[in-house]
């Protein structure tokens, strides 16, 4: 009995400590009762201090593994999982149904195949943590130095997935230990979701999620969108080594490793720090299973294709599928970073994520983004013979004189021509080359046209596509050198009829070098390419996809081409376009930056948080086909693209797409949109855009330097913060501005 007494008289102390500690610690905060609270009930369900790093602290519950974070600036807890769903007495508990009501609770979730049955099998298998790992008490937690590491096991499947959780740099930081998995040989895991139910809302507060689609987007809670409104994507894009064999429609891909929530006066940024190449990010709305909207990221450890055996061969077709499997996986790392007050919304979501990637101020001035198209061919015949017949869409002479007419009009220019080595748009045999097209000049014509761009000025972006070809040459075989699929098979990358989203069945498909061999093509050409002006990269840093022959996944792929932009970019200045998050520091200017999201229906606005990340350290353009309001809210470079020919040249060519895009079209409206915008940004082009919000048709971004800029697109004149903007138009003041137009 008295050691009884003795132990309540120790743990009492412990809790008055701790509610002293806390007391302390959020002095101030109005939150201070709940909070108290919250940590009192923490404690009597097992949870104990694991860590306290800055502004959080880290309850760990050294049985199941969950936690609870204290952030202490707002006296809120945040648990691991939305727990009241266990609670069958509450709300939450009677909204929630199916496998989402232990999901959203668990640590982890993953997705698994069996190796005797994928070739049958499209489906992945599920288990989560809470219904398989806690509930049969098959989880071990130990403390670390910063934090803790549970490991769960799920016995039946002989899989044990270790997690660790610590508080680092004032951050809550989650890791998938990677090359500590033990898995058996009966079944394979594709994909592991990382804690599914933490950034989960039931609308008890405001806010909405953040999802990084195109430029980014908003998912409101609480909107009762249905079962069909949510959005899971590869964070870079699908793996181009998978054969589509339709056309999916024009969508946004994710470029930046980084989610978020907003909920009340706080924001949790997620940033993947490591797996970004191999992770999924997953959101929900609320629905008739579930009460919550929410969103997580999930590392994919296996893709998982399908080809068709007997194709032609309609009655006796049959699809087997097929999984990668690779020699190691990975640490897969998320980090979760709180901000507060006016720091608690997407603004201050790119503020942490620009901090973290830590760029250098090297933007350049406002230009005109001027796309021009070289050499391209068409389908052609002698005495009955057929033949490729190439023809000069823009010759390098052409380019000059159009550069020259944009100039003497007022225009900064930035050029990139496309299609002026090698085969031209088409790129038949890998470009290794220094070969400017005949049609268009040679290489005389070449070196008169770079003289010419130098002595007036003009930023000039030569365009090499190092990684397709459609015919063997150039040192690399179209059979032996690309990439295959999971069956071994060659990937075609197709062009599509958008009529009836099929592959058009009179065009030879394009295939990807793999990415060694973009690698050795891009050494040959960078070492034959003796000028030290711009250079741009098309795709390269855009575009990532596995190499399953060699057993290459999208982490060496991005690895190689890394390498490749460093070295392009150590001799040259280099233009990427649309390029993923690790390309960014690479690169001098990026063309057609996303200026909108995918459009999903799960989201109700597009918001430029690439923009906001990107602003004043990397100068962008806008996406063609934005008008005046799009480049001057999102501080985005007018672009256009076009040829000197006329469009008829184009009748009867695979080229469609380039129809009505002759200069003579374009030319004076792209001079006075230029004009316009750049007397805005010629002041804003080095500013960091802080803060953007947007509400009934009106827009507002301020930048570091105290410059706001109202964009008004509906058809009546508003007053916003005492500004007044006129119908369809914006207004500009602070910052030494005071511009209405």
């Amino acid at each position: 009995m008295l050691i009884k007494r003795i132990s309540a008289l120790i743990l009492c102390l412990a809790l008055a400590l701790s509610f002293s500690v806390f007391a302390e610690n959020t002095s101030g905060s109005e939150n201070n009762t709940a909070a108290e609270a919250a940590v009192q009930k923490a404690e009597s369900e097992g949870y104990t201090v694991v860590a306290e790093d800055s502004g959080l602290r880290l309850y760990g519950d050294m049985k199941t593994g969950d936690f609870a974070l204290l952030d202490k600036s707002s006296g809120r807890i945040w648990y691991s999982g939305q727990r009241d769903v266990l609670d069958e007495n509450s709300e939450a508990s009677q909204l929630n149904f199916g496998r989402v009501k232990t999901e959203i609770v668990s640590m982890i979730a993953l997705n698994y195949v069996q190796v005797s049955t994928i070739a049958s099998t499209a489906v992945p298998l599920y288990q989560n943590s809470y219904a398989y790992c806690v509930g049969e008490d098959n989880v071990t937690v130990g403390k670390t130095d910063g934090g803790y590491r549970a490991s769960y096991l799920f016995e039946d499947l002989d899989i044990t997935i270790p997690v660790l959780v610590e508080l680092v740099d004032g951050r809550l930081r989650v890791t998938v230990e990677g090359d500590k998995i033990e898995s058996g040989d009966e079944y394979i895991i594709t994909s592991i979701a990382v804690l599914p139910g933490f950034m989960a809302e039931d609308g008890s507060r405001d806010g909405y999620l953040f999802v990084p689609s195109g430029s980014g987007a908003l998912v409101p809670f609480a909107t009762g969108r249905g079962e069909i409104a949510t959005y899971s994507e590869m964070v870079y894009g699908d793996d181009l080594a998978i054969e589509q064999e339709e056309y999916e429609g024009e969508k946004q891909k994710i470029s930046v490793p980084v989610y978020g929530v907003k909920s009340g006066d706080t924001a949790v940024t997620a940033i993947i720090e490591s797996g970004d190449s191999t992770a999924r990010i997953n959101s929900e709305a609320d629905s008739l299973s579930s009460s919550y909207t929410r969103v997580y990221s999930e590392y994919v450890t296996a893709i998982i294709d399908d080809t068709t055996l007997f194709e032609s061969n309609y009655e006796n077709q049959r699809i087997i599928y097929g999984a990668e499997q690779r020699d190691s996986l990975e640490d897969y790392t998320v980090s979760y970073t709180f901000t507060h007050g006016d720091k608690a919304d997407y603004s201050g979501m790119a503020e942490v994520y620009r901090d973290y990637l830590e760029l250098k101020r090297r933007a350049e001035k406002p230009s005109l983004r001027v796309t021009l198209y070289g050499a391209a061919w068409k389908k052609a015949s002698f005495l009955g013979i057929p033949y490729r017949k190439t023809m000069a869409l823009t010759t390098f002479e052409n380019a000059a004189d159009i550069t020259d007419e944009l100039k003497e009009a007022g225009a900064e220019v930035s050029l990139k021509y496309i299609g002026w080595n090698n085969d031209g748009i088409d790129n038949r045999k890998a470009a290794s080359k220094f070969s400017p097209v005949g049609a268009l000049g040679g290489k005389s014509g070449f070196k008169e046209l770079y003289s010419h761009l130098e002595d007036s000025g003009v930023s000039a972006w030569f365009d090499t596509d190092l990684m397709l070809l459609s015919k063997s040459g150039n040192g690399f075989s179209v059979y032996s050198d690309v990439c295959k699929s999971i069956f071994n098979t060659r990937t075609p990358i197709y062009d599509y009829m958008l009529s009836v989203y099929v592959p058009y069945n009179d065009r030879d498909p394009h295939y990807l070098l793999t990415p060694d061999n973009v690698s050795k093509a891009a050494d040959k050409f960078l070492d034959k390419y003796k000028y030290d002006g711009g250079i741009s990269l098309g795709d390269l840093g855009s575009s990532v996809y596995s190499d399953f022959k060699n057993g290459g996944v999208r982490l060496d792929c991005i690895e190689f081409f890394c390498k490749i932009m460093e070295k392009a970019g150590s001799g040259n200045m280099l233009a990427l376009t649309s390029p993923n998050a690790y390309a960014f520091k690479y690169c001098n200017t990026i063309f057609e930056l996303p200026m909108s999201s995918d459009g999903n229906l799960i989201f109700s606005k597009s918001v430029p948080f690439l923009q906001m990340v990107l602003h004043g350290s990397v100068s962008y353009g806008a996406v063609s086909g934005c008008d005046l309001l799009d480049c001057i809210e999102y501080g985005a470079d007018p672009a256009y693209y076009g040829i000197y020919a006329e469009s008829e040249t184009l009748i009867e060519t695979d080229y469609n797409r380039l129809y009505s895009s002759t200069y003579t079209n374009w030319k004076n409206e792209a001079v006075e949109l230029y004009a316009e915008y750049a007397k805005i940004y010629t002041e804003l082009y080095d500013c960091v855009i802080t803060e953007h919000s947007s509400e009934n048709g009106v827009s507002k971004t301020v930048f570091d330097n105290g410059t706001v800029i109202y964009t008004n697109r509906g058809k009546n004149e508003v007053t916003a913060d005492g500004v007044t903007v006129p119908a369809n138009r914006y207004a500009v003041t602070g910052g030494g501005a005071d511009e209405k137009a």
